[in-house]
């Protein structure tokens, strides 16, 4: 029986993915775990991988279209089948059937006639739903689809209809794809949340000491300390000993998770990624910081995988070598906390009647208010600081 080649859900977020491009053809010889198909989804950009043996059999989603996750992309034929084994395509399944929308009409500016909107059909029902007119809407998603974020967006005000904002020449229009796009729409999504923002100086004399005495003793690794490595470390064994703070809010469930899996932010070259260090609280401060050393390697040259993108139950941003003192981190839905680390400077404070040089961090948490509260965040923002401000600990 031919093997089917599914869209799988890669995290918990993604509903749907867009078909970028074929690896193969049909009838191109196919071995297990092969790429077969680049997908787009809302989480990242991925490959199907192949679960047999076999040849190409059939293509059954084109390059361009978007299709909700499980949806039957294809065929692989085992060895002794032939086409006429496939099943039939129902063209009227919804399996088949267009996953993406072209709104009919055409919008002109100038006299110059525009591209149609693309829109998915849960958007289009909503968008019917609300009486909101498609042609104002800018998507956000994949190739500027919308989505149903969009529409919300648009009932709500919040900022789907921008063509009209300005009237100012423009040198250069830059259009909100892949990466780009899904930072916008998972920044939305963020931007929406009820969320508080915790600061917090401290006192990082010794951490900083802590840094330096390392730099000898990790040289054998290749690999220079950084801040960033004590306050991961901090904050996996603040993590460990707070429930309430590695969590995900889904619907109307806070979901309490065993796992410490803490996603890292990095910058690249087309926007923003978060990898996961998982179980970071059974791991040790050098094996930390070697994993986010390899997991930025890894992004730099865009060959990260699903699986070292997916699974995060708190995010850690860093603005430190910026100068950046105090900034709102956006969360990372589902997740209800995000730490965002500031920098770190010298400053003179009082100690024993005296003023003295000292070296002093910033840090900032964002949480969701609606499945935390201020004292219990506050509590856990101090627990952070006690281990960052004396990291003797991170040596056992």
């Amino acid at each position: 029986m031919p093997t089917p080649i599914i869209l799988p859900q890669w995290g918990m977020g993604m509903n749907d993915g867009q078909v970028m491009k074929w690896l193969k053809s049909v009838g191109d010889p196919i071995s297990k775990s092969d790429n077969l198909v680049e997908i787009e989804s809302s989480k990242v950009n991925a490959e199907v991988e192949s679960t047999a043996d076999g040849t190409l059999g059939r293509i059954d989603v084109e390059e361009g279209r978007v299709v909700a996750v499980g949806t039957t992309l294809g065929y692989i034929l085992l060895s002794g089948e032939t086409e006429k084994d496939l099943p039939v395509l129902n063209l009227q399944s919804p399996e088949a059937s267009p996953p993406v929308e072209l709104n009919q009409k055409e919008a002109v500016v100038s006299g110059v006639p525009q591209k149609r909107k693309v829109i998915t059909p849960r958007a289009r029902r909503l968008a019917n739903q609300l009486n909101i007119d498609i042609d104002a809407i800018d998507g956000t998603g994949p190739s500027g689809r919308i989505t149903e974020d969009d529409v919300k967006n648009a009932q709500s005000g919040s900022g789907a209809t921008q063509a009209n904002a300005s009237d100012l020449p423009v040198e250069k229009v830059v259009k909100l794809e892949r990466l780009r796009a899904t930072i916008a729409r998972r920044m939305t999504e963020s931007a929406s949340i009820p969320t508080v923002t915790l600061n917090m100086t401290v006192d990082v004399n010794s951490a900083v000491e802590f840094q330096k005495r390392l730099v000898s003793e990790w040289r054998k690794h290749k690999l220079r300390p950084q801040y960033q490595d004590l306050v991961l470390k901090a904050t996996a064994r603040a993590l460990s000993e707070t429930q309430e703070a590695n969590a995900h809010l889904v619907d109307n469930e806070i979901r309490f998770i065993k796992e410490v899996n803490i996603g890292v932010a990095m910058a690249v070259k087309d926007g923003l990624i978060v990898p996961v260090v998982k179980n970071a609280d059974k791991k040790t401060l050098l094996e930390i910081a070697m994993e986010v050393r390899d997991l930025a390697k890894k992004s730099r040259a865009n060959s990260i995988t699903v699986d070292e993108m997916s699974g995060s139950t708190f995010s850690v941003t860093t603005l430190e070598s910026f100068g950046i003192e105090v900034f709102n981190p956006l969360l990372n839905p589902p997740e209800i906390g995000i730490l965002g680390v500031g920098s770190v400077d010298l400053v003179p404070l009082f100690e024993d009647e005296k003023i003295v040089p000292r070296s002093v961090g910033h840090l900032n948490l964002t949480f969701d208010h609606r499945a935390w509260d201020g004292a219990p965040a506050s509590n856990f923002l101090k627990t952070i600081s006690k281990y960052i401000s004396d990291p003797s600990w991170m040596d056992e």
